[in-house]
């Protein structure tokens, strides 16, 4: 392993979006690293035909299903557009299962162009890919359960501070959702070096929000998170130790995922950014 190398006190913005190492400092610099990693993903993905090639057949295929059923459903261009744009936005969430083993692949071709040692695709069956996706929906949705009686007490017992109380709620949640776009962005980028030997067990340490609720009255539903964000503890143990670059790299990839459309056509840039995050964290991390 190598440690980061020495760097300014400031980076300039132009090294963000090229192929290199961790900053040497935390703090801004650090976010303001992992908020350019989706715009290198986009970059090295137009820029390497191979990739751009593999990124496009999603894209391709999805967008043409879209119009087929647009073509099927209506006579006139104006109710086949918003056929179309109906269909996309409702099986929005259907490329990352039907593609995954394409990102994935994807994923390892993309670590040689971004400096990276090479490696293979790391590729889980479907009905892992579908059962990770459900876990995720129900912790999205679990989580926000304390959110959800902290508002219905303060409207029963504060009236007043209600209104107030709404945008922290919004804030909550939004930092939430957050959180696991960036740990989904990382899953996507995980690849296998095939020569490293197996890991050794290593003792399992529970995420931030399943510390939170370990207290007497609330240990059955810390074990519930537990159990639903075990198939994520890499991830979340790397935005535990960067969460300036977890922040960064998260707005990022939501702002370029936040359209449906836009989603389809830059999510391989978040695969190929969530790549070179990963390469460089293990790079940067001291030796076992």
């Amino acid at each position: 392993m190598t440690a980061p190398t020495s760097a300014p006190p400031v980076l300039a913005p132009r090294t963000w979006f090229a192929p290199g190492p961790l900053p040497a400092r935390r703090g801004l610099p650090l976010f303001g690293w992992g908020l350019a990693q989706p715009l290198l993903g986009l970059r090295v993905v137009v820029g390497e035909p191979a990739l751009l090639r593999a990124a496009a057949w999603p894209v391709l295929l999805f967008a043409g299903f879209c119009a087929l059923v647009a073509l099927g459903a209506e006579d006139d261009a104006g109710p086949r557009l918003d056929v179309f744009l109906a269909t996309l936005v409702t099986l929005a969430p259907a490329p990352v299962l039907l593609f995954g083993k394409t990102y994935r692949r994807l994923a390892a071709a993309a670590r040689v162009p971004l400096g990276l040692s090479p490696r293979t695709a790391e590729m889980p069956k479907l009905r892992t890919a579908v059962a990770d996706a459900v876990r995720q929906a129900i912790l999205l949705g679990v989580g926000l359960v304390p959110v959800w009686l902290a508002f219905e007490l303060v409207e029963a017992f504060w009236p007043a501070a209600a209104p107030g109380f709404v945008w922290i709620a919004w804030a909550v949640a939004g930092f939430w959702a957050l959180h696991w776009i960036v740990v989904e962005a990382l899953d996507n980028g995980h690849t296998v070096d095939p020569a490293a030997p197996a890991d050794p067990a290593a003792p399992a340490v529970d995420p931030w929000f399943v510390r939170l609720w370990q207290v007497p009255l609330l240990r059955k539903f810390s074990g519930l998170l537990r159990r639903l964000s075990r198939p994520w503890r890499r991830e979340l143990q790397l935005v535990a130790r960067h969460p300036e670059l977890a922040l960064g790299f998260g707005l990022g990839v939501a702002a370029i995922i936040a359209v449906p459309f836009a989603a389809l056509v830059f999510r391989p840039a978040a695969v190929v950014a969530a790549v070179h995050v990963l390469g460089r964290v293990d790079e940067a991390a001291p030796p076992a």
